[in-house]
């Protein structure tokens, strides 16, 4: 939590900084909150409206090679304008943070990043190319970060080169194109003394003024945007094209709070522990306050033997921390987040004050009611001394705890269900021993013909994106040229494709073989797509034209029966296969079972010939389907969450134990008179087991349908799902009762097999 609270703490003036963020407003009514915005609106601001000291365009389309003499390297960063170093602080180590940035072809370099193109030596003054956007100048060199940031780069170009860009179409539009809120990001800083609502009107106005008379993407009705303050974009909400690696605050809650109900519990389990030991304390107390204790001495002796206890746990667990740290680490949630959990002197300091704290929030129960004991009571007439009774406080706290439990329990079972369902799910496609090689901007047939002389490779196909994952693109398409056009999800494939996934034609043909370059003629549709274009059956459809984009006519040459192209999150939508090889990105390779490992090698010799600068990236299709689950965090939250629910049913078994401990203490002398008169063990240990098994029927009562409606929530964003059925739910049920009675157990069959002897000798 500290970790993540310190992201953009570093810039003076933070709480006057604000990013405008978009909300895009779709025409089903749905609305979808994005990071970025249109770089217009940072013209507008400046020009209309005084409230603005500084404002900052930035674009974040610079990715590609860097080239020096015979160093060639991947590089990523952000086009920004000259006032990013005066807003934010990012101190140059060299160069001038006023003139850095100034100059169209201006080039500022991130530590690392100068490592890697420069090496050891000065990079200022030195000239680089960036492929695909021309020459630039080393301009300035930035010091190491202080702290943590949401800007995500290892370059900064200057904006006055984006005129220059767009007209040779090297990027996108993004200059005037108020369309365009997908890669600009425009932040401010606020004039002291000026309102923030002021901004707000404004951009309401901005909104109304720039979009009334403007058409819209097919997909939205409208947009609105919001100010978004610097300290609150990391930890922060989810956004679309949010840009850095923070952490977003709905996980750091969920983290946070399953860590919070572990503590709890674990308190739980202390006050219970102790109220159980208070038969045995309390003649000590009853001395204490005889010899002239008084009761707020014994009160913060207890509170501190609790303190004491916690912050020996505090050394122990820091032990333990360091073996579950490298297992936390390689969690794809860390590593996608950039969570390092760097340790120093001030999450020293939290560590001890958190354990001080749960010391003594453990501690005041018990202390509470331990220091209430009478002397004279406790004194003359111990055997009568109870602690509670019915259904007490304590057993309050248990049924809490196995309820907690029984709840985490449920949803494991549940999520784990949902994991081996979508990874062993029937996708519609034959992706087994088929490999994925991403271009990197090479030519298609470049690798595609030296890939089909293989050994051991069968067929050789390529695709826009990977199928399956959360790669995706679509395009406006429309029956009719006077239709209203609607989005439809579209891949780029060439004639063999379809062919390697054995996908199955309803009606019509696949793909031919045509000349690269020649004009795109042909779509093949999926099922649901002929319900989108009103089609009646497949056949009718073959034949048919389609609109696409308004500028392109594609004609209709085959159905084919739906397939999962996207993650299960998404039901099957209408799909459009499109056949042009300038648009293929991934060079997609059918194998003989079994000689992966051939192929794999003999393709890295082929590519380390045709690129030797960009190293080979490939996965096998069905691993790239699975990793999908991966990087959406859902197996993650399988694993934290199975950890929690071990805790969790251990804590609770701990907190029955102590339970059981005092139960059986205050009743040994009951079971010493009821085996002399004749009762069996298994007599007495159903006895001693009755009022526990209450508690766990109770807490099975209260957390089934709590259990059942969480797993449905979070199953909730998958459009295919496993069923909650009532054999998970017992499954739960029963794992909660069987730890029950082995804790009770241990000590019941314990108290039933004792010599009655030893325990009714002195009465």
């Amino acid at each position: 939590i500290r970790e993540q609270l310190t992201f953009d703490n570093f810039h003076a003036d933070a709480d006057r900084i604000f990013r405008v963020n978009t909300m895009a407003i779709r025409r089903d009514g749905q609305r979808e909150p994005y990071a970025s915005t249109p770089l217009p609106i940072a013209r507008v601001l400046k020009d209309e409206y005084a409230f603005a000291e500084q404002v900052v365009r930035i674009n974040r389309q610079l990715n590609g090679d860097a080239v020096y003499g015979n160093v060639n390297v991947p590089v990523s960063g952000l086009f920004v304008d000259p006032s990013f170093l005066n807003v934010f602080n990012f101190p140059l180590e060299k160069g001038n943070p006023l003139t850095a940035l100034k100059e169209p072809n201006g080039l500022v370099l991130t530590q690392e990043s100068s490592k890697k193109i420069f090496g050891e030596q000065d990079p200022v003054g030195q000239s680089v190319t960036l492929k695909g956007y021309g020459d630039f100048v080393v301009t300035g060199l930035l010091k190491k970060i202080a702290g943590k940031t949401h800007f995500d780069f290892e370059v900064l170009a200057s904006s006055a080169i984006l005129p220059l860009l767009e007209k040779q179409r090297a990027i996108m539009p993004c200059l005037d194109d108020w369309n365009n809120y997908y890669t600009g990001y425009v932040y401010f800083k606020l004039r002291n003394g000026r309102d923030r609502e002021e901004v707000v009107r404004a951009l309401t106005s901005i909104s109304k003024k720039y979009y009334s008379n403007l058409k819209l993407e097919t997909r939205d009705s409208g947009y609105e945007f919001y100010l978004q303050p610097l300290t609150k974009i990391t930890p922060g909400p989810e956004l679309s094209n949010q840009m850095g690696r923070g952490l977003p605050d709905v996980v750091l809650i969920f983290l946070a709070t399953l860590a919070g109900i572990v503590m709890i519990m674990a308190c739980f389990n202390y006050t219970n522990l102790m109220i159980a030991k208070s038969l045995s304390r309390a003649r000590e107390i009853g001395i204490r306050k005889v010899v002239g204790a008084k009761r707020w001495q014994v009160f913060f002796q207890f509170v501190g033997e609790a303190v004491v206890f916690s912050v020996l746990s505090l050394g122990f667990s820091y032990l333990l921390m360091q073996f579950l740290k490298p297992a936390f680490l390689n969690l794809h949630i860390t590593k996608e987040f950039a969570v390092d959990l760097q340790e120093d002197y001030l999450a020293y300091a939290l560590f001890l004050l958190f354990a001080i704290g749960v010391g003594v929030m453990a501690g005041l129960l018990p202390a509470a009611y331990l220091s209430a004991f009478r002397p004279v009571k406790v004194l003359k007439d111990f055997g009568s001394l109870k602690v509670y009774s019915k259904l007490t406080f304590r057993k309050m706290l248990m049924v809490a705890q196995f309820t907690l439990s029984l709840i985490f329990i449920i949803v494991v079972f549940v999520i784990y269900r949902q994991v081996n369902f979508v990874l062993s799910a029937d996708y519609g496609i034959h992706e087994k021993d088929i490999i994925n090689v991403r271009l990197q901007g090479m030519e298609f047939s470049k690798l595609a013909v030296p890939m089909r002389a293989i050994a051991g490779v069968t067929r050789v196909g390529g695709v826009s994106h990977s199928l399956g994952t959360w790669q995706d693109r679509s395009s406006d398409y429309k029956k009719s040229s006077g239709d209203q056009p609607f989005e439809v999800r579209d891949f780029i494939v060439d004639e063999n494709y379809l062919t390697d996934l054995e996908v199955e034609f309803l009606a019509g043909r696949n793909f031919e073989d045509t000349p690269a370059g020649a004009r795109e003629k042909e779509v093949v549709l999926n099922q649901t797509a002929l319900l989108s274009f009103g089609f009646q059956d497949p056949v009718s459809a073959i034949g048919q034209t389609l609109y696409v984009d308004d500028t392109v006519e594609l004609a209709v040459i085959g159905v084919v029966k739906d397939f999962h192209f996207r993650p299960f999150n998404y039901r099957i939508g209408p799909l459009a296969l499109r056949h042009h090889q300038n648009g293929i990105e991934i060079v997609s390779a059918r194998m003989v079972p079994g000689q992966k490992e051939t192929v794999v090698t003999a393709l890295q010799t082929i590519w380390k010939s045709l690129d030797p600068v960009h190293k080979i990236d490939w996965k096998m299709m069905d691993d790239e389907i699975d990793q999908a689950y991966v990087d959406s965090g859902f197996t993650d939250a399988l694993t934290v969450t199975g950890y929690i629910a071990f805790l969790a049913v251990m804590l609770a078994c701990l907190g029955m134990l102590g339970m059981a401990m005092y139960s059986i203490q205050v009743r040994v002398k009951e079971i010493g008179v009821r085996k002399v008169m004749g009762a069996s063990v298994s007599n007495i240990v159903l006895l001693l087991s009755y009022s526990f098994l209450q508690l766990i029927a109770l807490a099975a009562l209260i957390g089934t349908p709590i259990g059942y409606f969480l797993s449905r929530f979070s199953l909730s964003s998958y459009a295919y799902r496993v069923e909650v059925t009532p054999w998970l739910l017992l499954g739960g049920i029963g794992l909660i009762t069987i730890m029950g009675l082995l804790t009770i157990g241990s000590q019941t069959i314990k108290a039933a097999t004792s010599d009655p002897v030893k325990s009714l000798r002195y009465e």
